[in-house]
């Protein structure tokens, strides 16, 4: 993941989580950042690209099984040039004792106008156009501009995770970006949010999966984090395009204890971080792999197709924010 997508992607993830956002991480020279104390504190990033790229794709649905969890985690099935979707295991647990896990989906504005969500120009923002049931959304700064998403959503280790992008025209300068989580108890397709972006480029862009420890309170870097990451897949409007290229990369965390190792039951790669991981001895440091001969499963079926052959959203209105609760 780019540096600034990362200092973003971070920021973002602590302000949802009700967690205080030092006021080092807003200087990207500051000490926060040097790799001594990122080592110190917590686990490396670890992120696994799907390729080859398809840039002008205008869905992206894509798979993820969690294996092991922690708190202030968050799981990332794709993240794309527009933004992010995935789920996340929050820092708190619930009245019962349980663990605060949800889905997340988030889009940046179109254009990088600093931190400040209410100095972007209005016509450059991402606007809200409709939200799921229970789903709380609203604009952030402070590590760029732009709309979030979360909702409750008990996901378990050992579950496949499903979720969906899609991209549509909404005029000759703006389009819609729509993320879409299935939920397994009702058997559908659930929205989180859908925003309406200016269309400085079309497509999706890029995309790629990664495990985060964004707790970052020195514990959270002795507890493994884990996750299998596809299939992937790519509608590029005439036909899907599976991911068979994956290029395994790390932040700037010098800590090594992380993984990329194939999973034989779904036959894709697990990237892990954290706890007591010891590198495969085959597998080193830093190292890159590119592997174009991953089996091939089945498209995504009729469900999905229906959701990009459907009509563009309707604007609603809100009175108030959703809740968590």
């Amino acid at each position: 993941m780019k540096i600034a997508r990362t200092y973003r992607l971070l920021s973002l993830l602590l302000l949802f989580s009700g967690i205080a956002v030092p006021a080092a991480m807003a200087d990207r020279n500051s000490d926060y950042w040097k790799p001594e104390n990122m080592a110190r504190r917590q686990c490396t990033s670890v992120h696994l690209v799907y390729g080859p790229a398809i840039q002008h794709h205008s869905a992206a649905y894509t798979e993820m099984v969690v294996r092991k969890s922690a708190p202030g985690t968050y799981f990332a099935c794709n993240n794309f040039s527009n933004g992010y979707i995935g789920v996340q295991e929050l820092g708190h647990k619930d009245a019962k004792g349980q663990p605060v896990r949800v889905a997340i989906f988030s889009i940046w504005d179109a254009k990088d106008t600093g931190d400040n969500p209410h100095a972007a120009p209005e016509e450059e923002r991402a606007k809200l156009v409709a939200r799921g049931e229970k789903v709380r959304t609203e604009r952030f700064g402070g590590e760029g501009t732009g709309g979030k998403s979360m909702r409750i959503f008990d996901w378990k280790e050992g579950e496949v995770i499903r979720t969906l992008v899609i991209e549509k025209e909404d005029g000759e300068d703006f389009r819609q970006i729509a993320g879409y989580i299935y939920n397994p108890k009702t058997s559908a397709w659930e929205l989180l949010s859908c925003w309406r972006v200016q269309a400085v480029r079309r497509g999706l862009g890029g995309g790629c999966g990664f495990v985060e420890d964004f707790m970052r309170n020195i514990d959270s870097r002795t507890h493994e984090r884990s996750a299998t990451f596809g299939p992937a897949y790519r509608w590029d409007g005439a036909a899907w395009n599976a991911a068979n290229e994956f290029t395994f990369t790390r932040d700037s965390n010098p800590n090594n204890n992380i993984r990329c190792a194939l999973d034989p039951d779904r036959g894709y790669y697990t990237l892990s971080t954290g706890g007591d991981i010891i590198p495969e001895e085959d597998f080193p440091p830093f190292a890159v792999r590119k592997i174009d001969r991953l089996p091939q499963s089945t498209p995504p079926g009729e469900d999905v197709q229906a959701l990009i052959n459907a009509p563009k959203l309707e604007q609603q209105s809100y009175p108030d924010d959703g809740s968590l609760e």
